[in-house]
């Protein structure tokens, strides 16, 4: 399963289960672009609203995980 990361975020994408709607490169082009390799930009935006986009995956087929902040 591919993932894309930054130190603040990380995004998997499992295209056995994506079902193409294309939700994501719609809602936040900046980030889901398939015209692009790759695909993935976590750094097009926030980590936030990268999150928030990702969890309204029709499929599931994405997920994320956010970095933990150390002090």
């Amino acid at each position: 399963m591919p993932d894309y990361r930054n130190d603040k975020i990380t995004v998997c994408y499992d295209p056995e289960i994506c079902i193409l709607t294309g939700d994501c490169v719609y809602a936040l082009p900046s980030v889901f672009d398939v015209s692009k390799k790759p695909w993935v930009n976590v750094n097009g935006a926030s980590p936030e609203d990268i999150a928030a986009q990702v969890k309204k995956c029709p499929s599931g087929a994405l997920s994320y995980a956010l970095a933990r902040k150390t002090e």
